[in-house]
């Protein structure tokens, strides 16, 4: 859903100058949404999508009658650093991602990540195909992505939320 659900925060938002729930952007290889689809539909937000041209031009079509606005890409994949730049001239200066573990690894590769945050649930899950932070090829030690703790939460429930800067390499 993606959108704000504290009416106080809302309005925070609107006296700022900002619309009441941040704008929602989907980078998909292949944008096959359907129109009816909650990321679409719910909330009054801007919704921005970026995709290849591997969106059938039917598929784009709709989801544009649909309000989204498209960006498309020429290669395989979404081109990450033009879609940040795209983002930036649209006026968005903060991008909170909640990403599968392939697009975070890459965007943490390309150096497009300027802090990380980590929740640790009071409970374990595993196995051989349990979600991860960082999916992708991995890197080697020496290319390990640095991270440094900027603060430290214990909530309620008993989950951690630990809060990083990434470390720019030179």
């Amino acid at each position: 859903k993606l959108t704000v659900r504290d009416e106080a925060w809302r309005r925070e938002r609107e006296m700022r100058g900002q619309s009441p729930n941040p704008i929602k952007v989907g980078i998909l290889t292949r944008a096959d949404i359907p129109p009816e689809s909650k990321f679409l539909t719910f909330g009054a937000a801007r919704v921005v999508i970026f995709s290849t041209h591997q969106t059938s031009n039917a598929q784009v079509e709709i989801l544009r009658a649909g309000g989204a606005e498209i960006f498309l890409h020429d290669g395989p994949r979404v081109d990450l650093t033009q879609a940040l730049h795209t983002l930036s001239e649209l006026g968005v200066k903060r991008l909170m991602v909640e990403g599968g573990g392939t697009l975070n690894f890459e965007l943490l590769r390309l150096g497009l990540v300027d802090e990380v945050m980590m929740y640790i649930a009071p409970l374990i899950l595993g196995g051989a195909s349990a979600p991860t932070p960082a999916d992708g090829l991995g890197l080697m030690r020496d290319e390990a992505i640095l991270l440094k703790l900027i603060s430290m939460e214990q909530l309620n429930e008993g989950g951690v939320l630990i809060k990083y800067e990434v470390e720019k390499r030179i």
